[in-house]
């Protein structure tokens, strides 16, 4: 997808970092049917979220190039908590809002991910239209932003 620019300014650019394929493809329905023309990219481990932000780091003069992290807990070779911990810590990454979208209901992991720096916390949907839900939702965390080019 090209980077649209409007007025000075361009489309958020958002990281999914989901292992299952149902989840994913619902996520990009749900974006396709409420018009939400971000740049979406698709990794499906903790590791390869963050290979991708350090790798843009370097292409980009520690620009990770991604402006919102849309983060599962449960995944394999990394999980989302180890990744939220490491974007946290590191100065160049810590300033991307995270979003975490899972299925746990367990309240610890909502209070150790407002802890390690999630602005939000959502228990996955099960039906596009709950993800909408959720989508318009997100619209007040920057999801359909225009932040103004570097």
């Amino acid at each position: 997808m090209t980077e649209a620019h409007i007025s000075g300014a361009r489309i958020a650019r958002i990281l999914l970092v989901e292992d299952d394929p149902d989840d994913v493809e619902i996520t990009r329905r749900a974006f396709e049917r409420a018009k939400i023309g971000n740049q979406l990219t698709v990794v499906d481990n903790g590791q390869a979220a963050l290979d991708f932000l350090y790798e843009s780091c370097s292409a980009h003069h520690d620009d990770p190039g991604t402006d919102m992290v849309l983060l599962d807990l449960e995944m394999p070779k990394l999980d989302g908590r180890a990744v939220l911990r490491e974007i946290w810590g590191d100065r160049r990454l810590r300033h991307i809002p995270v979003i975490v979208l899972t299925a746990s209901e367990r309240e610890d992991d909502l209070i150790q991910s407002y802890k390690g720096g999630a602005v939000a916390f959502l228990r996955k949907p099960v039906s596009v239209e709950r993800l909408l839900t959720a989508v318009g939702d997100l619209s007040d965390y920057r999801l359909y932003i225009a932040r103004l080019s570097k």
